[in-house]
């Protein structure tokens, strides 16, 4: 898959021990709008998706967080590859290099939608499911992620961007 983007943030010394990790992400799209996981806390957009488990499958990870996440059932046969975006950066735990790679697929779904199984922290987020338009989407991400300067909203702003050219 081609990485279409590396955030290397540089804020890290390279001796530091290296954390890698490996991340799905699907983009699921209807006419002009595309389902999103919504903040109703924060307010911030970001797309279903998340860490692949131990002898999981990029396939196995999109279907499942997806379906975890907002509900939707991804159709396996759809799913097509779109590209990678790389984050390295200082981890959160001390003297350590975060690095990962988001690889990002775009999938079909049925229409049924079954209830979300969130983790508790996303259940404090209040994580729901919503089709938003891309554009705006996109807009309220770049305003949030200059006001917070969290790195997840950068990169999922990327790729809003990113679909929208």
């Amino acid at each position: 898959m081609k990485t279409i983007k590396v955030f290397d943030e540089k804020n890290y010394d390279t001796s530091w021990q290296r954390v890698e990790r490996e991340a799905v992400r699907a983009v699921i799209l209807r006419g002009n709008k595309i389902a999103m996981v919504r903040s109703r806390k924060e307010g911030f957009y970001k797309f279903p998706g998340g860490g692949i488990e131990a002898d999981e499958t990029h396939l196995k990870a999109v279907i499942r967080e997806t379906e975890e996440e907002t509900g939707l059932q991804v159709i396996p046969g759809s799913v097509k590859e779109l590209g990678i975006l790389w984050e390295i950066r200082k981890g959160l735990f001390g003297e350590e290099i975060f690095d990962q790679k988001s690889y990002y697929y775009l999938a079909e779904v049925l229409d049924e939608v079954k209830e979300q199984k969130l983790d508790k922290y996303e259940q404090e987020l209040g994580y729901e499911l919503v089709w938003e338009d891309l554009k705006k989407a996109y807009e309220i991400n770049m305003e949030l992620g200059q006001k917070y300067e969290t790195t997840f909203i950068i990169r999922e702003s990327y790729m809003l961007e990113y679909l929208l050219q």
